[in-house]
């Protein structure tokens, strides 16, 4: 009796210590969807939800990484307006993962960073009667990684991912981003990255730095969405949602193409979230938000232009010129 009590000690203690998974291996995520059919004998839209989380495997952990799956995702009745309003809980298995290109191509940087980025997908189809004012899909998780500069506490503050399927009359398809986040980006030199997307609806669409919001706590990592408010992340100042990266000149998105440009200047990883807006006749019928960690990094060049300074003045060279010819030490490297 006494080694069977102490047995039991040893394994409670155990799983008492069991330390906590926690989600720093995600960084960003979006849900989209498209529409199927019309349903008849039901009176059901049929609609394909997605939602893509983007996971870091190089510094997350396996068993963090597992602990996604499966998502489980809230679908809201915007027809009842009041709280906690009427909702069907999906839990989605992964279908298929992939790791995404690097697609950095500079040929000047010869220490690009390791990187690692792996985009599951979750899909999932479901059947919505109809109704006037539409419906909102959300899915929640946490935590964040711990080194990010622009918000306040981001190991302890989770993420909520959201998309608006608008009233059954319109049918639609979500825009769907064109291309992968940026994985790589050098401090000092100029960023240029097309963050448009694309409709197949061919409505009209707008782009925006937007707010992110906080979802899922250490101690509920993976909680099923059960209310339409969830908090926004705070803010280290001087950062804003609208401005969520150092840069001269500043980075910013164009409302228009969706091109963000600037030049960072300041070492770290920073939370971006960006709206692209579809419109339809006028009318605002969906957003589709993208999360994601920028992370500026040094990059070394491989081609250094160096020839030795012959004045005190910086960037001023004194040579005797008695011809056509001028000697000079040159000194740089990696080039032709």
């Amino acid at each position: 009796m006494k080694r069977v009590l102490i047995l039991l000690w040893v394994i409670i203690s155990v799983l008492v210590y069991i330390p906590k998974v926690s989600a720093t291996h995600i960084v960003g995520g979006e849900i989209t969807y498209k529409f199927v059919r019309y349903d008849i004998a039901t009176q059901s839209n049929i609609y394909q939800i997605e939602i893509d989380l983007y996971q870091d495997c190089i510094n997350g952990l396996p068993a963090a990484i597992q602990q996604d799956n499966p998502a489980i995702i809230s679908i809201f009745n915007l027809d009842d307006s009041i709280p906690p309003y009427n909702r069907t809980v999906i839990s989605i298995a992964d279908s298929l993962f992939r790791i995404v290109p690097t697609n950095f191509n500079n040929t000047c940087v010869k220490n690009p960073p390791q990187t690692c980025l792996r985009k599951t997908f979750f899909v999932q189809q479901v059947a919505l009667k109809k109704n006037t004012n539409g419906y909102r899909v959300v899915y929640q998780r946490c935590c964040r990684n711990g080194s990010i500069l622009n918000i306040i506490n981001p190991s302890q503050v989770g993420a909520t991912y959201d998309c608006t399927l608008p009233p059954s009359s319109y049918q639609n398809n979500s825009a769907v981003f064109k291309n992968y986040p940026p994985q790589i980006i050098c401090i000092n030199n100029p960023l240029v990255y097309d963050h448009s997307a694309y409709d197949i609806d061919g409505d009209s669409l707008t782009y925006e730095f937007c707010q992110s919001y906080a979802g899922g706590s250490i101690d509920s990592v993976k909680p099923v969405p059960s209310s339409l408010t969830y908090p926004n992340v705070v803010y280290r100042s001087p950062y804003t949602y609208k401005n969520p990266m150092e840069g001269s000149p500043r980075i910013q998105i164009d409302p228009h193409t969706g091109l963000i440009t600037g030049t960072p200047n300041l070492l770290g990883r920073f939370v971006v979230t960006v709206c692209c807006h579809e419109y339809r006749a006028g009318i605002l019928i969906n957003t589709v938000h993208r999360e994601f960690q920028f992370v500026v990094t040094n990059c070394s060049k491989a081609v250094i232009a160096e020839i030795p300074q012959l004045s005190t003045e910086f960037n001023t060279y004194l040579v005797q010129c008695k011809g056509y010819k001028v000697h000079f030490i040159n000194k740089s490297t990696g080039g032709f």
